[in-house]
């Protein structure tokens, strides 16, 4: 759908190699309301496409009392950070690093008024409020680059499919409930009524790299698309959650009959539709190949003792009701083991969330012990703002037997660094430029090497425990400890920062789970498909080829107060199985 009038804004790139700074203001970026489309919105963003620049705008959607002071210059600077220094160290290619950008307060206000009659009810009661935003190719179209002999394609449409896998990984210790997360949601859901029936994807039949399972996951999200599945043609969505099968039916009637092919009825275009998406999903095409030690993906991370081993954070008595109700129902999920190619979307998706996961209720624990002093530069500003994270997967790369030598001259640098940087000071960069809230260095010491800063460096000392089946605490000893008996928040600060690293994990592995894959296809003939890249060529029969680009989005890095959101939503997935299924077992 259109506006009334639109907003083409015609933005001014950032500097990509320049990090943004708020305290030298973007200039600001005309908004005019015409030529622009509203694409959709989720609980934290709203995203306005712009058509003719083939790109997306994601604004930051706010209640009345939780308007940023620096219009959300601050989040955006983490965002790109994040995405430049942590994400992409994970997910290579299908990952584009956004371009930040900013609109004056008149003309967000004269957007939120145009918008509003497109938006859902339900989803009005936030506005956008940040004057900041980020800006991103445009993921329901290919890059103009593979498109530019037109004469090549046998349609003039391109269509987009966007998924929302969640999550497939649980480590072996957690798979005591026989459902998954996903799964279980479904109950709440439906005590919610915010759907009729429970779908029968499963996140695990999709990671699991085998054809059946995955084609089998693909249908059942084209049954019950929910919020997890949309159909894009050219750049509108065609088929999502509101969409009857009639609609699905057109839309793969469109997309999958051409001259070349026979009438062969929905079930046909079904078939063609998930074997494209699967293809897709498993091919290798990343150029980047992260060679990481084989002890770097371990096959479970290990947790205090004193842990229960659930993966949800709820009474162990609950644990025990909802075990029993799904034993009685017959509820099962398939855990088995993931078969994805390696350097496929998929499997670098499932490795983000293994290496970065960590049980909800060992880092509920911390949270609730450390709320009133945690914030989001404590947890994000050695991330975003340092290299470190990259320079240790870079050192990794095509020479795994040179990683220790490269790591160890590099820890020597960071570390000579570090000693004339932070001596007798704590360590002040947060992004407002002042101390507040600021993130402190610390070390995390090995057996026989130290490795300095950050969670995701501490991944080669975590394989290191997994291998002795030691648990994991986080980094245990911080550097500057130079607290005073008359400095609390000295005190509290240094206490949040011995558990920082398995907060930094576990909210990588929320951005990892609540991502979206788009994969975008437009159909070539056959003679012209020899003459493209063969990375961005997908086969599914000797008349059918399809030209085809894969990326991943809604990578923001997660505030640190969602892990109390995540423990209700736990609470109340557990009361919706117990209510449910105890009534229909009785």
């Amino acid at each position: 759908m259109f506006f009334s009038k639109t907003m083409p804004a015609s933005v001014e790139n950032s500097e990509e190699e320049s990090p943004f700074n708020c305290e030298t203001s973007l200039p600001l970026t005309t908004l005019a309301l015409e030529n622009a489309t509203y694409r959709g919105e989720g609980n934290a963003n709203i995203v306005i496409a712009l058509p003719h620049e083939r790109t997306v705008i994601r604004f930051r959607k706010s209640l009345p009392g939780e308007v940023s002071p620096d219009g959300g210059g601050t989040r955006v600077q983490r965002e790109v950070g994040y995405a430049r220094n942590v994400v992409s160290c994970f997910l290579g290619s299908y990952v584009q690093i956004p371009e930040i950008v900013r609109y004056g307060v008149a003309d967000i206000a004269k957007l939120s008024g145009a918008l509003r009659s497109f938006r859902p009810e339900e989803r009005r009661y936030k506005e956008i409020t940040d004057t900041y935003a980020t800006k991103f190719p445009d993921y329901t179209f290919l890059d103009p680059q593979l498109e530019r002999d037109q004469a090549a394609f046998r349609s003039r449409s391109t269509f987009c499919v966007e998924i929302k896998p969640k999550q497939g990984y649980m480590p072996q210790t957690e798979k005591r409930i026989s459902g998954c997360p996903y799964c279980l949601n479904q109950y709440a859901k439906i005590r919610k009524k915010s759907i009729t029936a429970r779908s029968n994807y499963c996140p695990f039949d999709l990671f699991s790299g085998v054809e059946t399972r995955m084609k089998a996951a693909v249908e059942e999200l084209l049954k019950s698309p929910q919020n997890n599945l949309k159909i894009f043609k050219d750049g509108f969505v065609v088929y999502n959650e509101t969409s009857s099968p009639n609609d699905l039916e057109n839309v793969l009637d469109e997309w999958f009959r051409n001259e070349a092919t026979e009438n062969g009825g929905r079930t046909r275009f079904v078939d063609e539709f998930c074997n494209l998406v699967c293809v897709a999903l498993a091919r290798p095409i990343a150029q980047e190949q992260l060679k990481l030690p084989a002890s770097f993906f371990s096959s479970s991370f290990p947790l205090p003792a004193r842990q229960a081993l659930t993966t949800f954070c709820v009474a162990p008595d609950a644990v025990s009701r909802v075990e029993r109700c799904l034993r009685l129902e017959g509820k099962k999920c398939n855990f088995d083991g993931s078969e994805l190619p390696k350097n496929s979307v998929l499997e670098r998706m499932w490795n983000m969330q293994r290496l970065s996961y960590m049980n909800i209720n060992y880092i509920y624990n911390i949270y609730s012990k450390f709320a009133s002093t945690l914030n989001d530069d404590m947890i994000y500003s050695d991330l975003t703002k340092l290299n470190e994270t990259c320079n240790i997967f870079h050192a990794l790369r095509s020479k795994p037997e040179n990683a220790v030598q490269k790591m160890e001259t590099m820890e020597e640098i960071n570390f000579q660094t570090f000693l004339k940087s932070t001596t007798a000071q704590e360590y002040d960069d947060d992004f407002n430029g002042n101390c507040n809230a600021s993130s402190e260095y610390f070390l995390s010491t090995s057996a026989d090497r130290t490795f300095v800063n950050g969670s995701l460096l501490s991944q080669i000392e975590i394989s290191s425990s997994l291998d002795s089946h030691q648990p994991f605490y986080g980094n245990e000893k911080l550097n500057n400890q130079r607290t005073s008996d008359d400095d609390e928040g000295k005190a509290n600060m240094q206490i949040n920062a011995k558990h920082l690293s398995a907060l930094q994990n576990y909210l990588l592995f929320v951005t990892a789970r609540d991502c979206s894959i788009l994969m975008t296809f437009r159909e070539l003939h056959p003679k012209y498909a020899s003459k493209m890249s063969t990375e961005n060529v997908i086969k599914l029969s000797e008349q059918r080829y399809f030209l085809s680009s894969i990326k991943v989005s809604d990578l923001d890095p997660k505030s640190v107060h969602s892990i109390e959101k995540h423990r209700q939503r736990d609470v109340d997935i557990f009361n919706s199985v117990i209510s449910l299924l105890d009534k229909d077992i009785l």
